[in-house]
């Protein structure tokens, strides 16, 4: 006999030790032992889409201006974490570089969902994170952590190997993707067996596609009978979770909760 059959879990009632919506631990009323082929499934999902197009994890672009033929001026442009659509970003991107001391035209095409940028008379380049994370001739701007970028590239598509030097001739043009996060990773320490293989080497219990645009509600329900996991002689009390995107990132949920059930049922081996 199964001592539960399903375990609904809300983030208003995480213990007061979790760390965030994003990762957190949810305490069961007493310790219930899970019988040898006992499978479970996540399901009844309900997330608030309630980051912003620009967070902390992929707030900076790194800007380089050639000021001469040798000469480098490195800048890190801090884009403001909040929602934009295609023309607000193209307005920020314009302001960022134009504090740096240079003239810059951002222009946002909406038929082609692309951003043109030109730095007047001067060269430029937008880095990407490969050229970022590999030596560069004599970085000039503040230093950076290549082990943590934060970068927007991937706002812009600015994702191949190398960067293109820009001029007002031939301006950057880039496409532009607002949905910094296309999926939602659930993992847990404490509940199902590893077998399960993520993106980057992760574990995830369930995979959350974003389906909902910003302030509404993403709701996501199991519909294959057999997207079940293994839990066999597990030993539940505390149970943890973390969701992140794709690059293993917490998400910041800003404090919105979020809900999901665990179904739990014993596997028929002769089915």
């Amino acid at each position: 006999m199964l001592p539960i059959k399903k375990v609904y879990v809300d983030t208003k009632y995480k213990t007061k030790d979790s760390k965030s919506n994003a990762n957190f631990k949810f305490q069961l009323p007493q310790t219930m032992y899970m019988p040898d082929n006992t499978v479970f499934y996540v399901d009844d999902v309900a997330i608030p889409h309630s980051w912003y197009t620009v967070e902390d994890f992929n707030k900076k672009l790194y800007l380089r201006v050639h000021v001469s033929a040798n000469g480098r001026d490195d800048h890190i442009l801090q884009l403001t974490q909040q929602v934009y659509n295609g023309q607000t970003l193209a307005n920020e991107i314009q302001a960022k570089i134009t504090e740096t001391g240079y003239s810059a035209t951002a222009t946002y095409n909406a038929a082609k969902q692309t951003i043109s940028i030109a730095l007047g008379s001067f060269s430029f380049q937008l880095l990407t994170d490969d050229e970022l994370q590999s030596p560069l001739p004599a970085w000039s701007g503040t230093s950076y952590d290549k082990n943590n970028l934060q970068s927007a590239n991937e706002l812009i598509k600015n994702t191949e190997n190398s960067s293109t030097i820009n001029t007002l001739a031939n301006p950057l043009v880039t496409y532009i993707d607002l949905q910094p996060v296309r999926n939602i990773y659930i993992s847990s320490p404490n509940v199902g067996s590893f077998n399960t293989i993520g993106p980057r080497g992760q574990t995830p219990i369930k995979k959350i596609p974003v389906t909902a645009d910003f302030n509404q509600m993403i709701f996501d329900n199991t519909l294959i009978s057999n997207e079940f996991l293994d839990c066999s002689k597990q030993t539940l009390r505390t149970l943890e979770f973390r969701l992140t995107n794709v690059d293993g990132v917490e998400i910041p949920f800003h404090g919105s909760n979020l809900s999901f059930s665990l179904v739990f049922d014993k596997l028929d081996k002769n089915s």
